[in-house]
């Protein structure tokens, strides 16, 4: 029998329908096979999972690594070594950055700049906007996982936001046209800014400004708003939608409505943050909490847990999105200066096992929800997301009896002071090695991988 390279005993395979007890075999970076204690093949290398569960490692599908154009935030090296700290072996990166991926050549850049500083392997959307649409083919053929719109203009971020805005529903109806013509799937940021201005202008004029207030100006009526406009885009385009960063019950119970007519094109992805904090915690965490959807009620993420658990939320994605202290901090005395996001990938999946430590979902949930059906909603499946022969060996160790205190000090993300939401929660269940095809790129919460090792992936087509 041939000596394959890599060899990992006696853990627990984990999969979307079962746990198993099984050897992964891995030859040149792909399993090459699942087998019983008797029948392993000698290997160069042998790890010993005993004690283990072995899952298929997370795909991040919403993903801000800021470079290019503002690394001042986040590098793609410093983004994926967080990303590796944290067990997720492939991230999907949206199009904000400077200049976005709204352009053939944007695209190209960012691809060959991630492909030579990226730990982690990673897919990059197109973004379409109303001055981009004839770009939406080009984009497809580049091998864009995905597309990504903002439907509120931004001039104070303009280089950021060039070509992926649309404010006009009859451009919106054009990019959506266009997209479900190439078989993509297309996402955007659904909160109504004519609903968030009217609320946000009153807590102005009333003297409100501290971080708590930051849900009320953008309240739980803009997301349903804009999430209902665009699923009836949806309903009559065809277009494959994918509401990310889903914050509110509410939201989730338009696109159930969808689902339920029959509209399976309809899909949502939702973060941690909103499964697990409420909007108290911004009185603890000030500007350092604030995220667009803002964190809900917790009313609102009851019912927000109901539709992840009936499967109206397939995916679920970090938000990762850094920004500088020294501009989070204005928040404190003006929350509408602060700006919104956190750094987010290195909580991800540790977040989610504690879920499964508390009884609220198992391990195939989370394989699941975090590893296969992200994959097959942005096409790269079976290539990822699963453990079984033939996919690459993209794998993590997990420790459930690991426990774990969350401390900013210790984390990879280049904004770690600027990392709070989680900052100081107790989390038990924990990775403890990442692999990508079958190197591994974190160990014992050391990253080792090197700068380059991660490579792009494409789209799959039907054919592949």
């Amino acid at each position: 029998m041939q000596k394959v390279d890599l060899l990992i005993t006696s853990g627990q395979v984990v999969r979307s329908d079962s746990i198993l007890k099984a050897d992964i075999v891995v030859h040149d970076g792909k399993i090459a096979g699942l087998v019983e204690d008797g029948l392993r093949p000698e290997a160069e290398q042998v790890i010993d999972a005993k004690g283990k569960f072995v899952m298929a490692g997370v795909i991040d599908p919403h993903n801000h690594m800021r470079e290019p154009g503002i690394t001042k935030r986040e590098t793609w090296v410093t983004g994926t070594m967080a990303a590796a700290a944290g067990g997720v072996t492939t991230v999907l990166e949206h199009p904000v950055s400077i200049p976005p991926t709204a352009t053939l050549k944007a695209f190209e850049d960012k691809k060959a700049l991630a492909d030579a500083k990226s730990l982690v392997d990673f897919g990059l959307y197109g973004g379409d906007g109303t001055t981009s649409i004839e770009n939406i083919p080009a984009l497809a053929g580049a091998g864009a996982v995905a597309f990504k719109t903002f439907i509120w203009d931004y001039p104070d971020r303009a280089a950021e936001f060039e070509g992926i805005t649309c404010t006009d529903d009859d451009a919106l109806l054009e990019i959506f046209e266009e997209v479900s013509k190439t078989g993509l799937v297309q996402t955007l940021h659904a909160e109504s800014k004519a609903i968030v201005q009217h609320y946000t202008k009153k807590l102005v004029a009333a003297g409100r400004k501290a971080p708590y207030d930051h849900e009320a100006s953008r309240p739980v009526l803009s997301e349903v708003e804009a999430i209902s406009r665009v699923v009836l885009f949806a309903m009559e385009t065809g277009v494959r939608l994918n509401i990310p960063h889903l914050s509110s019950g509410s939201g989730a119970a338009v696109i159930k409505a969808a689902q339920d007519k029959g509209y399976d094109n309809i899909t949502a992805e939702t973060c941690p943050h909103y499964l697990f904090l409420t909007k108290e915690r911004l009185q603890e965490i000030g500007p350092y909490g604030k995220v667009n959807p803002p964190i809900r009620s917790q009313e609102e993420q009851d019912k927000l847990w109901e539709h992840l658990l009936n499967g109206t939320i397939t995916t679920i994605g970090s938000d990762h999105g850094p920004h500088l202290p020294e501009h989070k901090e204005k928040g404190w005395d003006d929350i509408f200066e602060a700006p919104a996001g956190s750094a987010a990938v290195e909580a991800l999946l540790p977040t989610m096992l504690n879920a499964v430590s508390q009884g609220r979902l198992t391990l195939q949930d989370v394989t699941r929800l975090m590893s296969e059906n992200v994959a097959k909603l942005y096409g790269i499946y079976p290539r990822k997301g699963v453990i079984q022969v033939g996919s690459d060996a993209d794998l993590i160790l997990v420790d459930m009896g690991k426990e774990v205190t969350i401390d900013r000090d210790k984390l990879y993300t280049k904004q770690k002071d600027a990392c709070r939401m989680f900052d100081g929660y107790h989390i038990v269940g924990w990775p403890v090695m990442t692999m990508v095809r079958g190197t591994v790129v974190m160990r014992d919460g050391e990253v080792v991988g090197e700068p380059g090792y991660g490579q792009f992936i494409a789209r799959l087509t039907p054919e592949s």
